[in-house]
């Protein structure tokens, strides 16, 4: 799975990458509020539902229920189908305001269009990989989307190649459209594998466990779940909106403020983004493990498999963290010929280290049965985000310096939560320099080896940049090799980390 995620991943951040390069930042902005947008109509079928499938599914096979298992599927499919159909025609009804009060361009119309598949498929095949989840196939869900990512980025960057010069409002509907694209070869790709391997025959069912029963016991296990993403995906909604209407408000132009919001979260998250490579499969496996451990009554092995997390977070995210901080403006003339980029790269790379391990703490307290404490800790967060970037944002000092402040503020509160809720549950004692203090040790000699073997880090595009990516290569055999000899890596660690799934 890691190794799948791994893969996944990569694909994803160069399909961003050369999005962000062909399009530019002010094409990427609007294509962020498109995604916003998309993912408000997707949140009643995609948030609860998927979880409380995957649970019900899983309790059902182990009692070897299979009539019941494909009851489950098939009921879902058909009202997940239903809503999204209705969800997608209340796009296109109110389309037109849309396209003028949330894009703020009557033009991109057609781009709201593009929308309304997607909502449809995306609803269904979170459907299938939340069956598979159920049955424990971990596989076909994975490969899927990597077919998805694979086949958006061969269509969707050649036909861009193809007509380039793109004016941005095109190329934000051809992206738009894209992710109708990729989803569709995902819910191919399920559906098949659905058929080919679990395919059971549905007998006359009782009046007890008939498909209406399953569900409704579905419905009523996510509505919680469906609450707490709608909350969610609503204050997303309304950050990705604020940062440039408060920036409009702040003296920017609405074509700045759009391209500012492009280059945040466009360009400089992907980057940042990279460290859930492996938080998110570590948490994927760390629940299941932690919830065991908690019913068994196991708390040492509990508090090594914390101690471990934790270690592997630092481990991964502070040389992450370095390279972003030290290499911000050779990574923002290399990946998007944008130095512009390299500012923001810069701060939000200190960031690397709070979003990795905001992450793997609520992973933790999820596998602690925690679930309502982290869901709280995270909404809190994003509420006091969503009112730092409203008042800091807009302000005309301050400026998108206001975002990065309301970002570091919000997401140290929610570690600070974490830990808290974390300390009631569980003690827990740590060795702070060899969890930090030693990736970081490793991490300066890791940059001062690329600072002495590349001759012209600040004009990247005259240099050799097969030479520079060698170079952060051999940099990161240089990172392992210095925690070697510190002995942060301990002779068993990757054992450890197979015996925790």
């Amino acid at each position: 799975m890691l190794i799948l995620n791994i893969v996944n991943r990569i694909i994803d951040f160069v399909y961003d990458v050369s999005l962000s390069n062909i399009l530019g930042a002010e094409a990427i902005g609007w294509f962020q509020i498109g995604l916003s947008t998309l993912m408000i109509f997707n949140t009643i079928t995609t948030s609860g539902i998927p979880t409380s499938i995957t649970k019900l599914v899983a309790e059902e096979n182990s009692k070897g229920n299979k009539q019941n298992v494909e009851n489950i599927y098939r009921s879902t499919v058909v009202f997940n189908f239903f809503v999204s159909l209705i969800l997608a025609t209340i796009l296109l009804i109110f389309s037109d305001s849309i396209a003028i009060k949330v894009f703020k361009n009557e033009y991109l119309l057609y781009g709201v269009y593009s929308l309304a598949p997607a909502i449809i498929i995306l609803s269904l095949s979170n459907v299938f990989r939340a069956y598979f989840y159920g049955m424990r196939n971990v596989i076909f869900p994975s490969i899927a989307q990597i077919i998805e990512h694979f086949a958006r980025f061969i269509i969707i960057i050649g036909i861009l190649m193809l007509i380039k010069p793109v004016e941005p409002i095109h190329g934000t509907m051809i992206a738009l459209f894209g992710i109708s694209i990729g989803e569709f070869f995902d819910l191919l790709f399920s559906y098949v594998s659905k058929k080919k391997h679990y395919t059971y025959k549905i007998n006359s069912p009782n009046k007890d466990n008939n498909s209406f029963m399953l569900l409704s016991k579905i419905l009523l296990v996510s509505f919680p779940l469906t609450v707490s993403g709608l909350l969610e995906v609503l204050l997303n909604f309304s950050n990705t909106l604020l940062i440039p209407s408060r920036l409009n408000a702040a003296g920017y132009t609405i074509s700045e403020s759009i391209a500012t919001l492009g280059r945040i979260n466009g360009m400089a998250m992907p980057l940042i983004g990279l460290s859930f490579m492996f938080t998110s499969s570590l948490v994927t496996n760390l629940i299941p493990s932690l919830s065991e451990q908690m019913v068994l009554k196991k708390y040492n092995d509990m508090r090594n498999d914390i101690r471990l997390a934790i270690k592997a977070t630092f481990l991964m995210s502070v040389p992450l963290m370095f390279v972003y901080v030290f290499l911000s403006k050779p990574l923002a003339i290399f990946l998007y010929n944008d130095p512009i980029v390299a500012d923001y790269i810069h701060i939000m790379g200190y960031g690397t280290i709070l979003l990795a391990l905001q992450h793997i703490l609520s992973g933790i307290l999820y596998g602690l049965n925690k679930h309502v404490a982290a869901t709280f800790n995270r909404l809190f967060m994003m509420i006091l985000n969503v009112i730092l970037i409203y008042f800091l944002v807009g302000n005309p000092n301050l400026g998108i310096n206001g975002y990065f402040i309301s970002f570091f503020i919000s997401h140290i509160v929610v570690i600070l939560l974490n830990i808290a809720t974390l300390k009631k549950v569980i003690r827990l004692k740590l060795d702070y320099f060899d969890i930090i203090g030693k990736p970081f040790i490793a991490s300066v000699f890791m940059i001062g080896y690329i600072k002495m073997t590349t001759y012209d880090l600040s004009h990247l595009q005259n240099g050799n940049l097969f030479a520079f990516i060698f170079c952060l290569m051999i940099a990161g055999l240089s990172y392992i090799f210095v925690l070697i000899l510190t002995k942060a890596i301990p002779k068993d660690f990757l054992k450890r980390i197979l015996k925790s799934r």
